[in-house]
């Protein structure tokens, strides 16, 4: 076993078998086998016209991820005094989010 596979540096090439997206990489050195996942992700896209979720998938091996993306609009307040709450709704789904009240004290 060489100085470099001791501290974890091991060498060879990295190899993509079959058609997962594990790739593999057996050290020059000492023989040891190393694994890791490497997705080829589409870009994410909305499920709906009307909804926030968003989904991309492995051009590979079709596994997939979501998450949620509100298109906000601008905050507004909920009155015409300053000191107040503001909100602002989503664009795509009409979602609300709103601020606590401020004291006046």
């Amino acid at each position: 076993m060489s100085v470099r596979c001791r501290l974890g540096r091991h060498s060879g090439t990295w190899s993509l078998p079959g058609s997962r997206c594990e790739i593999v990489r057996i050290c020059d050195s000492c023989g040891r086998r190393a694994e890791r996942t490497r997705h080829i992700w589409s870009p994410y896209g909305y499920v709906a016209e009307d909804r926030c979720d968003q989904v991309r998938r492995c051009e590979r091996c079709g596994s997939a991820e979501s998450r949620l993306r509100h298109v906000w609009g601008p905050w507004l307040y909920l009155d015409e005094q300053i000191v107040t709450a503001q909100t602002h709704t989503c664009q795509r789904c009409g979602e609300s989010e709103r601020t606590r009240r401020f004291s006046t004290l």
